[in-house]
């Protein structure tokens, strides 16, 4: 049916037009079912990042939107902070790079802690295949936009980040063949390796970050969401109390 659609094009010569049309339709296709696979713990989605590239981009998308969708379920503090449309949409982006980095921090932790199992260690040319199953498992995080809920909002975000560990530990035993100890060490001692590493670089980048952070929210965002929620519902108390 795609081949049709662009000879049909081709003959008409709108090919160029058509042809990104079908490679933006087609990638969007394969996101979604990769996705909803990855959800369902399917070994394919897991084996097929680990040798298409088209599939290890898709999955980059996917760490990508759970960035946005986490930021979306935040947004209540944007819109308290009264930040532009154009800082809004800015925002966005910077929570998804720092999703798209995450994901990569966590494949070089991956890489790091293999030699300690007996499978061995893990190439460099293994990082763009771990990268991908992990950045994969960040599918249930595209839920996240539902953590700012007043009273399951920290349940559904531990059991969305429980949720994604199991289905990183799970992709790599499936999609590199691990044996499931050697999978469960390398996600779970890479992860904690990761966020140790992400702490330590926070800690040590503090001011920079800061004024990033300033310079793309346009202000220092001291409050967190759920702080900001709670103030609004105090509020609302007090004035219906009056």
């Amino acid at each position: 049916m795609k081949e049709l659609l662009i000879l049909a094009a081709k003959s008409v010569g709108l090919f160029p037009m058509v042809a990104a049309f079908l490679a933006v339709f087609y990638f969007l296709i394969e996101l979604i079912d990769l996705t909803v696979k990855a959800l369902g713990f399917s070994g394919t989605a897991f084996q097929t990042v680990t040798i298409s590239p088209q599939a290890q981009t898709a999955a980059l998308a996917i760490v990508f939107l759970a960035g946005i969708s986490e930021m979306l379920g935040q947004s209540v503090a944007l819109v308290v902070n009264r930040v532009p449309l154009y800082r809004f949409l800015a925002s966005l982006s910077f929570t998804g790079i720092i999703y798209a980095l995450t994901a990569m921090t966590w494949g070089l932790a991956v890489l790091a802690v293999a030699p300690l199992t007996r499978v061995g260690a893990l190439g460099f040319s293994d990082f763009l295949p771990v990268t991908g199953i992990l950045s994969l498992a960040f599918a249930p995080r595209l839920l996240g936009v539902f953590s700012i809920a007043p009273y399951f909002g920290s349940a559904l975000g531990k059991l969305l980040e429980a949720w994604s560990l199991a289905l990183a530990v799970f992709g790599l035993h499936i999609g590199l063949g691990l044996p499931m100890g050697a999978a469960a060490f390398c996600g779970i001692v890479g992860w904690v390796v990761s966020f140790v590493l992400r702490g330590f670089l926070g800690n040590a980048l503090a001011k920079p970050l800061s004024r990033l952070k300033v310079a793309v929210y346009g202000s220092a965002m001291d409050k967190t969401p759920r702080q900001l929620v709670d103030d609004i519902i105090a509020r609302l108390k007090k004035e219906t109390q009056l």
